[in-house]
């Protein structure tokens, strides 16, 4: 996949705070872009479903939304925290810290 852009959307937890971010990968640290390059290709994110739900929500639980654009496409996966495939936590907890220091600009 050739990523251009991740965006990304939490939602939920106890607050109910909204986290979001737009991240270009070409205009992030190279070792972080990779990763989450690397990350992508590993749990073949643009082979998911684009929702991934469980039919028992938890309370003050997260739900994510991911959208992957490249030259060629754009694909969005929504999913919560007890659906999500293990392989995506790290991508998560990469996407939280990126949103929140996007947050604080």
């Amino acid at each position: 996949m050739d990523i251009k852009r991740v965006k990304f959307e939490r939602t939920g937890g106890f607050a109910g705070i909204r986290l979001a971010a737009d991240i270009e990968l070409d205009e992030m640290p190279e070792d972080q872009a990779h990763e989450i390059r690397e990350l992508l290709d590993d749990i073949h994110f643009d082979g998911l479903p684009e929702k991934i739900l469980g039919d028992h929500q938890v309370a003050d639980g997260f739900t994510y939304s991911i959208t992957v654009e490249s030259e060629k496409r754009e694909h969005t996966v929504m999913t919560d925290d007890t659906s999500a495939p293990e392989k995506m936590e790290r991508l998560f907890e990469i996407l939280t810290q990126i949103a929140r220091k996007q947050a604080r600009k």
